[in-house]
Parts: structure tokens; sequence; C-alpha cells
């Protein structure tokens, strides 16, 4: 029994041994591979063992050897806690939280154009039903009224999303028009007279300013100069890709599930993705940017931060670079806002076009808006952004010409007309937005919800004004003498947006 005991005690000072040598070696295969450490305080390391009498000398060199292995360890780890890698951790959660940043918004900017243009296919079948919820007599002009309550609502609460998200964050404006999108959407689901689908629509025109200002600013505020083309073009995809898929879903869903459920479906996605950005802000909340190429250096930084809404309105409507893009959007949109009447009427009765047919002439433009977004983004992160504007405006001059050309070349011309608009989008898109926020950094004015809320009241200006004086001038003179005036408009300002400092 005694010897049976004295090989079991054996055998398993044996087994701790191999178990601490190996420890020793796998700590030390570890900290060979790791970069060079600082010596922290030596209050936190392990003392070394003295040797104990009637221990064999490998139980006293494993001993030494873990503990000094192990004060290595706890060094390194002390370095890690005093920040000697944090900086290389930290640049891996910023690019982290960009990349989540532009994938909240543009998921936010998706479902806010998605909602907006499942109506398209559906709307005049609601209009045209017996009372109440339809009307009687002019279904055309509660058509005419039904759009564009949306762009005049949008124009009226862009200047209040500047200053909501300016007054709290782009996060929380981000929050607030998402869930007023998912209950507008909501509306229409149980609308039963036609004011109070005019109601939604407006409601939803109110929310998609609110999405545009608060999902922009975010992006500015939380990306570089260097990279926040890239990031602008990736989020407007979102758009986009709601433009393109809108229409189809819509009829879709209305002719399987009826006009309440497909409205309760899309409201429920539209709150859902509210609950998905409460979530990510919360465990990833996005990291400020703080603009180094400000001019001014950090007094002049620091005046920017604490100037007022007032002054920095002020600051802003008097720059004259902010103002000749602001122009420049307001062209581009007046452009796009007079062909999409003209383009049916011109469809209809010159060239004979099914309503099938019409539409997928009228889908090139939406194909290459997703397709040009992108790549404007990323090329405005290596050229000059003015530049990319002003190629925007040439795009959609040419536009203007080829649309008038269809009456030589046919239907050839108008399908480049419709391609060079959505390519014109898609390039003013990206690289208009960067450069406001440019603008905003270099000028030291403050806040780029101001700036961006600006920029929508353009956007929906032009597509209200351009299809009054288009029209007013196409039944005067003839379709295109409509589209060429107000294309004549992108040709001027082409020269404004070269002279400014890229």
């Amino acid at each position: 029994m005694a010897r049976r005991k004295g090989r079991g005690m054996s055998m398993k000072m044996s087994c701790q041994r191999c178990t601490k040598f190996i420890f020793v070696l796998l700590l030390q295969s570890a900290l060979s591979a790791s970069p060079t450490i600082a010596v922290s305080s030596a209050s936190t390391l392990t003392p070394l063992p003295q040797i104990r009498r009637g221990s064999s000398k490998s139980d006293a060199f494993l001993d030494r050897s873990s503990a000094k292995v192990s004060n290595a360890f706890l060094r390194k780890v002390a370095d890690i806690r005093s920040g000697a890698i944090e900086s290389a951790d930290k640049r891996l959660s910023q690019c982290a939280r960009q990349r989540l940043t532009v994938l909240l918004v543009a998921t936010a900017l998706f479902n806010d154009m998605l909602q907006l243009t499942m109506l398209l296919p559906i709307i005049h079948t609601l209009v045209t039903s017996p009372p109440p919820l339809g009307v009687e007599g002019n279904s055309e002009l509660a058509l005419g009224i039904f759009f564009a309550s949306k762009d005049i609502c949008q124009m009226a609460m862009a200047p209040v999303a500047g200053i909501l998200t300016s007054k709290t964050s782009p996060n929380v404006a981000l929050l607030l028009s998402t869930v007023g999108l998912g209950l507008a959407t909501a509306v229409f689901a149980e609308a039963t007279t036609f004011w109070q689908l005019l109601l939604a629509r407006g409601a939803q025109g109110a929310a998609s300013a609110a999405v545009m200002c608060g999902g922009m600013s975010l992006i500015a505020e939380t990306h570089s100069a260097n990279n926040r083309g890239s990031a602008i073009g990736l989020a407007q995809t979102g758009l986009a890709g709601g433009l393109l898929c809108g229409p189809l879903i819509g009829g879709l869903l209305f002719e399987r599930l009826g006009r309440r459920n497909t409205f309760r479906l899309a409201a429920v996605i539209v709150l859902m993705n509210a609950l998905a950005q409460l979530v990510l802000m919360s465990f990833a909340p996005p990291e400020r940017h703080i603009a180094a190429d400000a001019k001014g250096g950090g007094q002049d930084q620091k005046k920017g931060g604490k100037m007022t809404l007032l002054a920095s309105s002020r600051s802003l409507l008097t720059n004259r670079d902010i103002l000749g893009v602001a122009s420049s959007t307001f062209a581009i949109h007046a452009v796009v806002g007079v062909i999409k009447p003209l383009s049916q009427v011109v469809l209809d009765r010159e060239f004979g076009v099914s309503m099938v047919h019409r539409s997928l002439i009228i889908s090139i433009a939406t194909v290459t808006y997703f397709m040009s977004t992108p790549i404007s983004g990323w090329v405005s992160d290596h050229m000059s952004r003015p530049h990319l504007v002003a190629l925007s405006l040439g795009l959609m001059a040419l536009s203007a010409v080829f649309f008038a050309l269809r009456t030589c070349f046919g239907m050839w011309a108008f399908n480049i007309c419709v391609g060079l608009l959505g390519t014109s989008m898609g390039v003013a898109g990206s690289s208009s937005q960067s450069l406001l926020a440019d603008l905003v950094d270099r000028n030291n004015i403050g806040s780029y919800s101001m700036a961006y809320a600006l920029s929508d009241v353009a956007d929906s200006l032009g597509l209200i004004v351009g299809p009054i004086v288009g029209l007013f001038l196409s039944q005067r003179f003839g379709p295109s003498s409509g589209v060429l005036s107000v294309g004549a408009l992108c040709v001027f300002l082409t020269p404004v947006m070269l002279r400014i400092k890229p």
C-alpha cells in the first residue's frame, strides 16, 4: 500500500511539472509574438519563489520560470490597460462605428424613399375610388395636390428639422423622424377620407426632411473630409434602392394584401428600423469627428462651436459658395421636376408607348441613379468636389438637350435623356452633400444641420417651381422649350461651381 501511494504521489507531481512546463512555454510563445512592452509598476508583479528545502532543482526551475513569465504577462496586461496599444484598438472601433453609422443612415433613407414611392402604383386607384376615400370630379387635380403636398411640407419643415438636429443631435433627429415616418405610414392604412390621405402624405414629407437632415449631419460629424464622400455615396445608395424597389413592392403587396395590410406591414418595418437605430445607438454610439482642416486654428474652432443658431444661419445665408451649391441643387431638381410630367405626355402622344413600357423607360433613370451614386461618392474623395458638382450640372443640361432632340432621333435620344438625368442626380447627390460639409468646416459656420436644411429646401423648391415654370412655357411654346429653359439654368451655374476652391 505504501509503495502504491508513493507511486501515485510521484505520478501526480510529474503531471503537475508537465502542466507547469507547458504553461510556461505557451506564455513565452505568446509574449514573443507580441510587441515590446514597457516596464510597469512592480506592485502587480509576482515575487519570485524561494527554493524550498526538500524540493528538486526541476521544481525550483519551473517555479521561477513560471513566475518570470507571469510577471511579463502582467506587465503586458497593464500596458494594454494604460493605453500602450489602445490607439490601434480605438482606430478599429472607430472604423467599425463608422460602418454602422453608414448602414444606419442608408437603411433610414431606404425606408424613407420606399414609403414615398410605394404609393405611385396605388394612389390613382385610391383617388378615383368612390368617396369619401376618393374624390368626385377632377381626380387629376386631386392627384396633383396629393403629390405636391409632400414637397411643400418637406420644404416647410426642413428649417425646423435643421433646428431640431442642431439643438439635440443627429441621432435624436434621425430616430424621431423614422418614428414619425412609421406613424404617417400607419395613417395610410387606417385612412377613410381623401383628406386623411393628404394629411398622411404631408406628414411623410415632414418626416423625410428630418431623415435627410439628421442622416447627412450624422455622417458629416462622424467622418473626416478624406472619406466623407464615399460614406455619403453609400448612404444615398439606400435612397436610390428605395426609389427602385418602392413602386414594385407597393404594387405587388397591394394586389395580394390590399391597402390596409400593405401599409400596416410597411409601418411595422419602419418602426422596427427605428428600434434597430435605438439599439445601435445605445450599444455603439457614433463618435463625432473633429475637423482638423478648418481654417483659423483652435481658437476659431472654439468660436464656431459656441456660435449661436442665429449667427450660424446668418453666416450660412451670406456665404456665396454654400449658396452656389444650394442653387445647383435647385437647378438640377427643377429640370427633374419638368421632365417627370412631360415625359409621360411625350411617351403617350408622340411615341404611343404603353404604360408598362413607360415604366420600364423611366426605370432607366432609377438604375443609373443607383449605380452612379456610390461611384461618384468614391470619386469625390479623390478629386475636386466642386468640379463634380459642375459635371452634374453639365450632365443635366445635356439631358435637357437630348429631350429636345427626340424629335430628330426618336426614342434613342429620349432614352439617353433619361439615363443622363439619373446619372446627374447620382453625381450631384453625393458630391454636393460632401462639399457642403467641407464648406461648413472651412468657414467655421458651426452646425452641419442648417446647411443640409438649406439643401433640402432647395431640393423641394426645385421640384415645386420647376414644373410650374416649365409646364407654363411648354404650353406656350412646346414641350421642348420648357425643358431647355430650365436646363439653361444649369449651364449658367456651371462656372459658378468651377470657381469654388476645392
